[in-house]
């Protein structure tokens, strides 16, 4: 299902998005893009329940119900505190979008207002497919994702046709979401045993215990790419730039998503079978790197050669294609090194190394900033793209060495 999920998101992308863009412009998909922006936050802002909800789930010393009926109850307090702090800026005039982008200001308070929605829904969804991957459904939640893409791009598509308005197309990813979030609540509703029960605060604190303990590892991993991102268009304010930007980690992230999708899997996998059988699931994680690397390799001289055609379709100016190839294939670089490690990473957590977990990736945003200040010379842009891109190859080189230090023994058992 992993494989058929990115199939169907790839072949989508390829075909739709040149016609989108063709259709409605670099700017007015920038905006489209600014408006999914604050919703990437979402696994920051549940403090790591998502990952909590998971291992707890494979410990049992509470039920599934009390685990997830806690985690619900801490994502309501969260949305409700998280809605207080959105009303008072909005209050106070805070211009969280920076004045000096290029939209009007109507069309910035819907964006902004309609991406907040879209962060409270995603934190909710993200519950609903932490269950999921719970209970060993992740092919449910990868269904999900192979619908929800190919339909936000088709439906933007269609809207071409009949509107250049701004507020349709940001409202559009918005509507899309509440569908997904009511056919995941009623998946888990038909077909899985858990629902919401009461729960004591012992309950409470039990999960926030292990959340907190995968917080830090959350901030690190969910935080950078979206401040990032929040800081380019700060700093560029240009929708049309920030597209390109945007395509760019698009166009890495799709192509590296068949080698992520061989390690997804494994954390829920890892946190129920590790203590009973750490030396089969050490040799599945070598076999995962090894089949990892070699698709890496093939996807890296693929698309050296072939690149620059493929992104030809999308029919933009000669600059700016020559912008695109040159930064997707510098984060396709970067974001490949990643996951061909992503299975040793997903392999502390789920061993409760969480401390371990926590020290590799923090590796990137302190690197990150290093850099950022260092490449000082170049154009914004390729000093956002190379600043992040050494910083991630520098973090999987750890984190490779690090897994093949400590199981280093492991390896002449299995």
């Amino acid at each position: 299902m992993s494989v058929s999920k990115i199939l169907t998101v790839s072949l989508v992308t390829l075909l739709l998005l040149p016609l989108i863009i063709k259709r409605i412009g670099l700017e007015l998909y920038g905006i489209v893009s600014l408006t999914l922006l604050f919703s990437g936050v979402s696994s920051l802002v549940d403090l790591g329940l998502s990952k909590a909800v998971v291992l707890l789930s494979g410990e049992n010393k509470i039920s599934e119900n009390k685990v997830v009926s806690s985690a619900f109850y801490i994502n309501l307090s969260i949305i409700g505190v998280m809605s207080l702090v959105f009303i008072a800026l909005q209050l106070f005039s805070v211009d969280l979008l920076g004045s000096k982008l290029n939209m009007v200001d109507n069309d910035k308070f819907i964006l902004l207002n309609t991406g907040f929605l879209l962060l409270l829904l995603m934190l909710m969804n993200n519950l609903c497919r932490t269950v999921l991957e719970a209970k060993l459904m992740i092919h449910v939640v990868n269904l999900s994702f192979a619908i929800y893409t190919p339909l936000l791009y088709l439906t933007i598509y269609i809207l071409s046709f009949f509107t250049s308005e701004i507020i349709p197309y940001i409202i559009t990813p918005l509507v899309l979401t509440s569908l997904l979030f009511i056919f995941n609540i009623a998946y888990l509703k038909v077909k899985t045993s858990i629902r919401i029960v009461k729960v004591s605060l012992s309950n409470v604190k039990y999960v926030l215990k292990s959340s907190f303990a995968f917080l830090n590892i959350g901030l690190v991993n969910s935080l950078i790419m979206p401040t990032m991102r929040y800081i380019f268009v700060l700093m560029v304010a240009d929708v049309g730039l920030y597209a390109l930007f945007d395509l760019s980690f698009k166009i890495a992230m799709l192509a590296n998503s068949f080698i992520i999708a061989l390690a997804t899997p494994m954390f829920a996998v890892f946190s129920k079978q590790i203590k009973t059988n750490k030396g089969n699931m050490v040799r599945i994680s070598y076999n995962i790197f090894y089949i990892s690397t070699l698709m890496y390799l093939l996807m890296l001289v693929g698309y050296y050669v072939l690149g620059l055609d493929v992104l030809s379709f999308l029919s933009l100016k000669t600059d700016n294609l020559s912008l695109l190839y040159d930064i997707s294939f510098v984060l396709i670089l970067a974001l490949g090194s990643v996951a061909i490690v992503e299975v040793f990473y997903r392999y502390f957590l789920g061993n409760n190394e969480l401390k371990k977990a926590f020290l590799l990736k923090l590796i990137v945003p302190f690197c990150s900033i290093i850099f950022f200040f260092a490449l000082k010379e170049y154009d914004l842009i390729y000093r956002f793209i190379y600043a992040y891109s050494i910083s991630l190859i520098i973090g999987a080189i750890a984190i490779a060495i690090t897994f093949f230090i400590n199981n280093n023994k492991q390896i002449v058992k299995v």
